[in-house]
């Protein structure tokens, strides 16, 4: 038979692992807030155009390509937040970009929506990581300021 003493040490360590397990399990089940990510794509048609102006809000690099219009591939990274949010934000046109005639032969790409406010969850604030590559057309090069794009002189 046990005594007092050593009744209350194996209960009281017996309920120390318990009550770890328990920790350990609550740790785990939390949900984790994941990272998200999606790709979109935008075309413009550029056939007659001989200068395109870019004014894109987010990080971009820009590369050749063999197709005869601008496409525009984003890349949103977004954490701390659902798929809902990510899906509600496309919908919102949050990343698209919009092409505009300055003049004749001169287009303007452009993005449709430049004040992006936080994105704020009842978890916290969200995690936004928009990044483009704009694909040029091999008939157009662009300037060291790669703001400019225009198309090359033809030779007779």
């Amino acid at each position: 038979m046990l005594g007092n003493t050593e009744l209350c040490t194996k209960i009281h360590t017996m309920l120390s692992r318990f009550s770890f397990l328990i920790f350990l399990g609550a740790l785990f089940s939390t949900p984790a807030q994941a990272q998200m990510e999606r790709t979109m794509y935008q075309v413009f048609e550029v056939d007659s155009m001989k200068t395109i102006t870019l004014d894109i809000a987010d990080i971009y690099d820009l590369h050749t390509w063999a197709g005869s219009a601008i496409m525009i591939e984003t890349n949103i990274q977004l954490s701390n937040a659902t798929p809902e949010i990510l899906d509600f934000l496309i919908k919102e046109g949050r990343y698209d970009v919009r092409m505009d005639t300055l003049a004749p032969g001169e287009v303007k790409i452009s993005t449709k929506i430049r004040d992006r406010k936080k994105i704020k969850t009842p978890a916290g604030e969200c995690t936004e990581i928009p990044e483009a590559k704009v694909f040029v057309p091999d008939t157009f090069f662009w300037e060291d300021n790669k703001i400019t794009i225009r198309r090359k002189e033809e030779k007779e």
